[in-house]
């Protein structure tokens, strides 16, 4: 097998040579030049601004030319780690920052708040849709549903039952809640207004809809307002509204009030 000597000089006070043994393919070549800044920053890291000039710092990795290429590259990293960690601890300069490029890190960037922070904080975030238009979404239901508020979901969805709702109104959000994830699947729910996502502006103008959120039931009854599922059942005529527990429908706070106008 052919190998390759790659020499490197480093002249500050001193002259540092250490030799790389390498086999001749190419994959193994391609690695040994790759590594070769790293190792020439390792050996020659840039000077503290508070040491003189004249005494350049040295960081010696080996003078054992029989060092095998695995404990080689793991010395380099090393270093290079060592390298790093001191770096971060003083301000870099412009001169430092052209004499070890390979030490620096990216600036960091002014971003707007992702859009998990903003559906958290408010209850809703922007989407572009496929005509460029931004409208605004919910956020999605958290609580987890309980048997009977399905079945109660269920019975909503079976006699036509709506609900008008508008994304920035926190009382629909807590209805949203109070059903559960899996229950409101089920739920007809309309958007009303005109910024929303899939807004049906025009069918609330219809329904004479004025505050938010608003149940239209199939038995004919129309209530506004936030209501506890206990109502609900009550109110839509299910015959399952008698054994209905409301004590296992806990664990979203009331916010005061019924409804957003």
């Amino acid at each position: 097998m052919n190998v390759i000597e790659v020499e490197y000089e480093i002249k500050a006070n001193s002259r540092m040579t250490t030799n790389m043994i390498c086999p001749t393919p190419n994959l193994t070549l391609m690695i040994c030049i790759l590594f070769a800044p790293i190792q020439s920053a390792a050996w020659s890291p840039p000077s503290s601004p508070s040491s003189p000039a004249s005494s350049p710092q040295h960081v010696v990795i080996s003078d054992d030319a029989s060092l095998s290429r695995k404990h080689f590259l793991r010395r380099i990293l090393a270093v290079n780690g060592a390298l790093l960690t001191a770096s971060s601890s003083t301000t870099t300069s412009p001169q430092s920052q052209s004499q070890s490029p390979l030490l620096l890190s990216p600036p960091l960037a002014n971003a707007a708040p992702p859009f998990a922070i903003m559906e958290e904080e408010m209850g809703y975030y922007p989407m572009k849709t496929l005509t460029d238009e931004t409208v605004m979404v919910p956020s999605k239901v958290k609580r987890t549903s309980t048997s009977q508020s399905i079945a109660l979901a269920k019975y909503l969805q079976s006699t036509n039952a709506q609900m008008y709702g508008a994304f920035w109104c926190p009382h629909c959000s807590r209805q949203k809640e109070l059903f559960g994830k899996e229950a409101w699947a089920y739920i007809d729910y309309v958007e009303c207004s005109p910024k929303g996502y899939k807004s049906q502006f025009g069918l609330c103008t219809t329904e004479g809809v004025d505050g938010y959120p608003e149940w239209k039931f199939g038995n004919g009854k129309r209530v506004g307002g936030e209501m506890e599922l206990m109502e609900i059942a009550k109110a839509s005529g299910w015959k399952g509204a008698a054994k209905f527990d409301g004590s296992l429908e806990t664990g979203v706070p009331s916010l005061g009030g019924a409804a957003c106008q």
